[in-house]
């Protein structure tokens, strides 16, 4: 009995004990449970984020490879060499006539890299002489003192000297009295000489020195005053930048008429770039406006705006800017109008709308997207770049050829008429089938996949431009690209850069007026110091205002006489 009861107590106490263990087991399974939950769900978050990380890393890496082939890019533009060969043209416009061979000597023989150049001829130059002799004159023997007899003289190599003089011109004007009884004034005066600013203190040939050095040459005000100051002339720049605004009223007449045979033009380039004007006339501190260039035939047209819209081009261009058409013709029928340019939607927006306008687009410029695509990752595109490169000079040969061609069968002789078409119908075939053969690549790399980025964004800009740039087919008389218009705007460039832009919004057309004279100027072969010299001397003789009428048309190139022309592309004479 005594066993039995103590057995009893001990069984209830173990079976509440197992069950308390299983309470806990069940609270620590359920507890696991949640804990279970908990991680699988924070699992699922840096699963998440893991994910979303690798993807900000890729796309990190993928914006780092972008930057790097950016930067070989500008490196590239910055500090390499251009991959571009201009060709050199002589004054005048004579194309390719005398192109690559040396105007100086006369001898035919190419001058540049690797070729034995030789020395240019300067006998033209003015040439004075010196002579030089012993001190005291002659030379005696050391030994005994006997003086040598004169041999003659030995001419050394000639040299060059270069002078910038700054001279005070005292101009004295002869009077005379009269000795007879005649009704006559009794006393004259000689004429003095033409001044082109009435009470201006520079002569004619110094105000064609300061237009020539500051905007042709690109010189600040800065450095014209201190170059001057170094030759003893102390003058302030308000006294020199105000000459020049009284020397662009004068030349206003010139670039009017310019502007006008611009205008009428069947062919323009065109390009524009940025100009800073510190002080604008609303005063609101300093504005970026814009410079504007349409070269033509025989005439170089700059325009100074603050936009860079439609309305600058569609100005010049002789556009009407509600319907978006060509103005008619002087007598009343349909015009037509080539534009050469880049890529700007300007142009592109302009030939679109305008019947009668063709846009013939820079094959320079997409040659420059295959360039920066190679210089983006040379590893990959290296030899893609080259091949693309090739095609493209290929073209420009079919081209040259092309051009040859044309002119030959433009005015040929009679005897040589079947064969000049027989040229013409060959230059025309291998054209098309150059361009063929860039149209094939194009397409066949575009639809092929793996194609890096840079290279797909140059095939993607030649077939946005490809109609502008097929185009030239039908023209041609007209080169490639649109160079002519870079280089023509690469003066004023220069001028930018080194005084920054114009001083206010006065000052803005001015720039734009003597550009357009010298640059049209230029292109006629004409030596600007002495052309500018003659013609603010015909201001000074017509009383100090701009010239009219015939005066006028004697100074424009396409209007000047032969003489002229030939005297004006003469450097000025040397001082006497």
């Amino acid at each position: 009995m005594t066993v039995a009861a103590g057995v009893v107590p001990d069984s209830a106490d173990a079976e509440a004990s197992l069950r308390d263990v299983l309470a806990a087991a069940l609270d620590a399974n359920r507890e696991l449970a949640r804990l279970a939950a908990e991680l699988r769900e924070e699992n699922g978050r840096l699963r998440e984020e893991n994910a979303r990380l690798r993807a900000e890393n890729a796309g990190q890496a993928a914006e780092l490879e972008r930057l790097r082939a950016d930067l070989a890019v500008l490196q590239r533009m910055v500090f390499g060499r251009s991959s571009e060969r201009s060709r050199p043209e002589p004054p005048g416009g004579a194309g390719d006539a005398a192109g690559g061979q040396d105007a100086g000597t006369g001898t035919g023989r190419t001058r540049g890299p690797g070729a034995r150049a030789g020395r240019r001829d300067y006998s033209h130059l003015p040439r004075f002489e010196v002579f030089w002799d012993f001190p005291g004159g002659g030379y005696c023997c050391p030994e005994c003192g006997e003086p040598f007899t004169l041999l003659g003289d030995h001419w050394s190599a000639e040299q060059l000297d270069w002078q910038v003089i700054v001279r005070l011109a005292a101009h004295c004007r002869r009077r005379y009295k009269r000795a007879c009884s005649c009704r006559v004034p009794a006393t004259v005066t000689a004429p003095g000489p033409p001044k082109a600013v009435g009470k201006g203190m520079f002569t004619s040939a110094f105000i064609a020195m300061l237009l020539t050095e500051r905007f042709t040459a690109g010189r600040s005000m800065n450095s014209l005053v201190k170059g001057l100051a170094r030759q003893g002339a102390e003058i302030s720049p308000a006294t020199l930048a105000g000459t020049c605004a009284q020397a662009g009223a004068l030349l206003a007449p010139v670039a009017e008429a310019v502007t006008e045979r611009s205008r009428g033009s069947w062919h323009l380039h065109a390009d524009e770039t940025t100009w800073r004007v510190f002080a604008p006339r609303d005063g609101s501190g300093p504005a970026k406006w814009w410079l504007w260039v349409f070269p033509g035939p025989d005439t170089a047209c700059f325009v100074m705006d603050p936009t860079r819209s439609g309305a600058v081009l569609a100005r010049h261009a002789g556009i009407d800017e509600d319907t978006g058409q060509l103005t008619a013709d002087e007598d009343g029928g349909p015009r037509c109008l080539v534009i050469s340019s880049d890529f700007y939607s300007v142009y592109q927006s302009a030939g679109k709308k305008a019947d009668g306008l063709v846009n013939l687009y820079c094959w320079a410029h997409i040659r420059r997207y295959f360039v920066r695509a190679g210089d983006a990752n040379p590893a990959q595109l290296g030899y893609w770049t080259a091949a693309w490169l090739d095609r493209i000079k290929d073209l420009y040969a079919c081209h040259d050829e092309l051009m040859a061609a044309w002119n030959g069968a433009a005015a040929p002789a009679p005897r040589d008429t079947a064969a000049a078409a027989a040229r013409l119908e060959e230059a025309l075939a291998a054209w098309d089938a150059a361009l063929t053969r860039i149209d094939h690549a194009r397409k066949k790399q575009m639809a092929a996949p793996g194609l890096q980025e840079p290279a797909r964004k140059a095939l993607a800009t030649l077939d946005r431009e490809w109609d502008g740039l097929a185009a030239h087919r039908g023209y041609p008389m007209i080169g490639l690209d649109n160079n002519a218009a870079e280089r023509m705007i690469r003066g004023p460039v220069v001028t930018r850069k080194n005084a920054g832009g114009s001083r206010n919004g006065d000052t803005v057309p001015n720039a734009a007026v003597i550009w357009t004279v010298t640059a049209t100027a230029q292109m006629a072969g004409l030596n600007l110091l002495t052309w500018l010299t003659a013609y603010f001397d015909e201001c000074g003789r017509n009383g100090g205002k701009p010239l009219a009428g015939p005066d006028l048309d004697r100074f424009l190139p396409w209007n000047a006489s032969p003489e002229d022309l030939r005297t004006w592309a003469q450097p000025p004479p040397a001082p006497g």
